[in-house]
């Protein structure tokens, strides 16, 4: 037999194993995936009433969207707007806070279905 014929003989004998390496290779899960986690941050540790917060959010799924809540740390969050993430999975909202809002410490919360998927941020109302 010639050298190029056992070379040809041994590739062949080789692709079934390597066809097989690669179809278990294309049906195993992805690991390499990092998972992110949603992130928001409050463009202002502190607004007086009447005044605008930015919301900032990354990390959440891209294209969705998002609810906005906020309340004092110790009650229930309130709705307080919406958001639409991008094709990186970001936002950035602007919110008027109300004339009479109340003076104290606050938590923002982006809430993705049912606020399964979230993040929060702390920020304070302060008088004038």
């Amino acid at each position: 037999m010639t050298p190029l014929r056992c070379t040809a003989l041994a590739a062949l004998a080789l692709l079934p194993a390597a066809t097989v390496a690669l179809a278990q290779a294309a049906s195993a899960p992805q690991s390499h995936a990092v998972e992110r986690t949603p992130q928001l941050t409050a463009g202002q540790a502190a607004v007086k009433p009447g005044e605008t917060l930015t919301l900032k959010g990354r990390g959440f799924p891209r294209n969705a969207h998002l609810a906005l809540m906020a309340g004092p740390p110790d009650r229930e969050a309130e709705r307080i707007g919406g958001a639409q993430t991008g094709r990186r999975g970001s936002f950035t909202a602007k919110i008027r806070i109300r004339a009479r809002s109340s003076a104290g410490a606050f938590v923002a919360l982006a809430c993705f279905e049912g606020c399964g998927v979230k993040a929060s941020a702390r920020f304070r109302i302060v008088t004038p």
